[in-house]
């Protein structure tokens, strides 16, 4: 008896543990397209893994159902096996309306993008990021490939401290941007030429962008490599090479540390961080 009490007891938080996260991610998973970017099938998977999740969860309820065989576990398993057609019904549902949703002037969806973005920019400022984040989401929706929406969900995700969101969201800018890059060459001031991307300057803010998040998340090496790739397109950005100074200080690297500090005196000589940071290198 005390078996079957113990049992029902976990599959009921099981249920609602799984009716949280579909009602609260459902909507995130199908608006990122990712289709329009074939490299970035990594959200495609997440999206798989938490089905076949649930078919497993699914499968272990039946399983325990047929061995310990009450009415009340019956009825367990149908309403489990509801929840997880009802998953289905609402991707049929949303494709659906998708496919008939009545076409409007690219003019027309430019103004109506545009009056979302500002409206989701408001309440953000407002700290109402549930509803901005719905505003942005009705933009992606219709413009999955609308980077100011991306980003704002970054914010969004950051402010409510969804690191792992914030990071698949702004990992997926990247891959937007790098998409959109084509090889160019440049000329300095002193005539030199030089190679690089037609869009150096958003394509380097998204790997700092990638590479701060991972700093939130404690993971310092994953951060230095997104760093290091902003540098590179951006070798004389004062903030990045600030940061990663920082980042060589934090891994002991004080080799790497001090040809940064050398760089930043060049590019940046009256940095008040300057003097610190040789003062964090002598006490390592």
């Amino acid at each position: 008896m005390l078996l079957n009490i113990i049992l029902i007891i976990a599959i009921i938080i099981c249920l609602s543990i799984v009716s949280f996260i579909i009602g609260r991610k459902f909507s995130r998973v199908k608006t990122l397209d990712v289709d329009t970017v074939p490299e970035a099938q990594i959200a495609k998977v997440r999206d798989r893994i938490l089905i076949e999740r649930m078919k497993r969860q699914t499968h272990k309820g039946k399983e325990l159902i047929q061995k310990n065989a009450t009415s009340i576990f019956l009825w367990l398993k149908n309403s489990f096996s509801k929840l997880l057609n009802r998953v289905y019904a609402l991707e049929k549902k949303y494709q659906k309306e998708a496919s008939e949703r009545k076409p409007i002037s690219k003019t027309e969806l430019i103004n109506k993008l545009n009056y979302l973005l500002d409206e989701a920019s408001i309440l953000v400022k407002q700290e109402k990021f549930s509803e901005a984040e719905k505003k942005y989401i009705e933009i992606v929706s219709a413009d999955p490939k609308n980077v100011a929406a991306y980003e704002g969900l970054t914010g969004v995700y950051l402010a409510l401290k969804e690191y792992k969101q914030a990071l698949q969201t702004a990992q997926f800018i990247l891959k937007l941007l790098e998409k959109k890059s084509k090889p160019i060459v440049k000329t300095t001031d002193l005539g030199q030429e030089y190679k690089t991307i037609s869009n150096v300057n958003e394509v380097s803010l998204a790997c700092y962008e990638v590479g701060y998040i991972y700093t939130l998340m404690g993971k310092i090496e994953k951060a230095a490599v997104h760093f290091e790739q902003a540098l590179s397109l951006e070798p004389n950005n004062p903030r990045l090479l600030d940061q990663m100074i920082e980042i060589s200080i934090m891994l002991k690297n004080k080799i790497q540390a001090l040809e940064l500090i050398k760089r930043l005196e060049e590019v940046n000589p009256e940095n008040q961080k300057i003097k610190e940071y040789y003062e964090k290198i002598e006490e390592m």
